[in-house]
């Protein structure tokens, strides 16, 4: 999305003929696969791991729930190791990509002329910036909380914000771009602050 998004502001003569169908399912099969290998690659790493537990105290199978089952005096290093390289893959890089594009865009609309302008081309990235922040934030919260001094609620809290409540949210934040749904909105809470002030 935030290549979609450079491309559109800062090329947007160019956007038709560099954003192909081809393109597309480029991008999206990249952003489906590489998480693919690499929890599964993580899959296969924790199998090997003897277990002493049996009850995982999370929403699903979380490394760091895992590793918390795994027997006494057994060197978890290595699969530590495993799941931090993981995490560069999945998460720093694509925040890199998103983080670099977004500097360009940023420089983009700086040069714009007029306010407007600026304001209506900022404004098509705000729904993206929202979804970025929720998942960013939430899963670079999760990467590096302390490991000592956190509770399981709090683990468990801020892995369903990144679970459930960014695909909740997305179909709000992404509409709320659109006028007719904030004139909507708009008509419906002042019809319901006139019926409550009658009433």
């Amino acid at each position: 999305m935030s290549i979609d998004r450079y491309l559109a502001i800062c090329s947007p003569l160019r956007y038709p003929s560099i954003m192909t169908h081809k393109l597309c399912v480029t991008l999206i099969s990249i952003c489906v696969m590489i998480p693919f290998i690499f929890n599964s690659s993580m899959a296969n790493v924790f199998v090997k791991l003897p277990l002493c537990g049996y009850v995982i105290d999370h929403f699903f199978c979380d490394s760091t729930a895992i590793l918390k089952l795994v027997c006494v005096g057994v060197d978890i290093t290595f699969f530590t190791l495993s799941a931090i390289l993981s995490s560069i893959f999945v998460l720093v890089i694509p925040l890199i990509i998103t983080v670099i594009s977004y500097m360009f865009i940023v420089y983009t609309i700086v040069k714009i002329p007029s306010e407007k302008g600026r304001q209506k081309t900022f404004s098509t990235c705000v729904s993206h910036l929202t979804m970025v922040s929720i998942v960013f934030g939430s899963a670079i919260f999760i990467q590096i909380r302390p490991s000592k001094g956190y509770s399981i609620l709090t683990d468990k809290i801020i892995n369903l914000v990144s679970t459930a409540m960014a695909p909740l949210l997305n179909p709000f934040i992404y509409t709320l771009r659109n006028q007719q749904v904030k004139d909507s909105i708009r008509d419906k809470v002042k019809r319901k602050m006139l019926l409550s002030c009658q009433g």
